[in-house]
């Protein structure tokens, strides 16, 4: 079942890391490769045994992602109420499935940092929520003692940075050209 667990945590990794490498315009692309990612890191948590916590905020996730594209879809803003709802689902859900732990806590505080992290309206914003997500998620797997998640969550970030060097730098350093006047050029 181990190596089960590794698979599912490889392909969630590979949906995860092509969510970070692209450029992001609108989030479409990556809500539906934010979907896969949550649905086989969901599937690696339930077969290696451990991290319920993380397998609950996996499945909550990959609906998240889901109801999220259908709005950018249509270029509608998610309603206040249902990021109230995606809030309170993580922490019923959690609490629920791990009881009031500190494991449970961290994995509620990483299942919010995870809706800031759909929510973004670009690629630039999504990868900054990332990383913050990702650090969240090391923690967890590292203290429930998940290893073939961590693997994940750790590549998942690197990439994340990745793509911000690769996007994100770009528009810092043309807005910093923007601003030297003329004459110094």
């Amino acid at each position: 079942m181990e190596k089960l667990s590794f698979v599912l945590s490889l392909l969630g990794l590979l949906c995860i890391i092509t969510s970070s490498l692209l450029k992001g315009k609108n989030m479409k692309k990556i809500l539906i490769l934010v979907f896969l990612s949550n649905a086989f890191v969901a599937a690696s948590y339930f077969v290696g045994g451990s991290g319920l916590n993380g397998a609950a905020s996996c499945c909550i996730g990959a609906v998240q992602s889901i109801i999220n594209y259908f709005f950018d879809s249509k270029n509608k803003p998610l309603p206040k109420w249902l990021v109230a709802i995606y809030a309170l689902s993580f922490i019923g859900v959690n609490l629920a499935v791990g009881g009031f732990t500190g494991l449970c806590i961290l994995a509620i505080v990483a299942s919010l940092s995870f809706v800031m992290c759909i929510g973004q309206k670009n690629g630039a914003k999504y990868r900054f929520w990332s990383i913050i997500n990702m650090i969240l998620w090391c923690t967890y797997d590292l203290l429930s003692k998940n290893y073939s998640v961590l693997v994940t969550h750790i590549v998942q970030m690197g990439f994340s940075v990745v793509g911000m060097i690769i996007h994100d730098r770009k528009k810092n350093d043309d807005s910093s050209a923007a601003e030297v006047p003329a004459e110094s050029k």
